[in-house]
C-alpha cells in the first residue's frame, strides 16, 4: 500500500508538468529526410520478409526465422518513426 500511494503521488505530480509541455514544429527539410528514413526501413522490412520466405522455401528455417524477425522488428521502428514524425512533421 505505501508503494501505491507514491505511484499514486508521482501520476498526480506528473500530470501537472506534462500539461505544460509544448512540441515545437521540425524544419522541412528536416521532416524530408525523417520521412525518407521510415521509407528506408519499410523498404527494408519488405525486403528482410522477402528474404525470410525465399530461405523458408529452401528448407532453412532457421535462417528463415531470424530474417523474420528482423523484418517484424524495422516494421516496429518504422511504425515507431512515423508516429514521431506524426507529432512534429504533420
Amino acid at each position: 500500500m505505501k508503494n501505491f500511494s507514491k505511484i499514486l503521488a508521482f501520476c498526480i505530480l506528473s500530470m501537472f508538468f506534462v500539461s505544460n509541455v509544448a512540441a515545437d514544429e521540425w524544419a522541412e527539410e528536416d521532416c524530408l529526410e525523417y520521412e525518407q528514413l521510415i521509407g528506408g526501413l519499410a523498404w527494408l522490412s519488405g525486403e528482410t520478409l522477402d528474404m525470410s520466405d525465399k530461405a523458408r522455401k529452401a528448407g532453412k528455417e532457421e535462417e528463415a526465422k531470424e530474417l523474420f524477425e528482423a523484418s517484424f522488428a524495422l516494421s516496429q521502428m518504422a511504425s515507431n518513426h512515423t508516429n514521431v514524425y506524426a507529432q512534429f512533421c504533420d
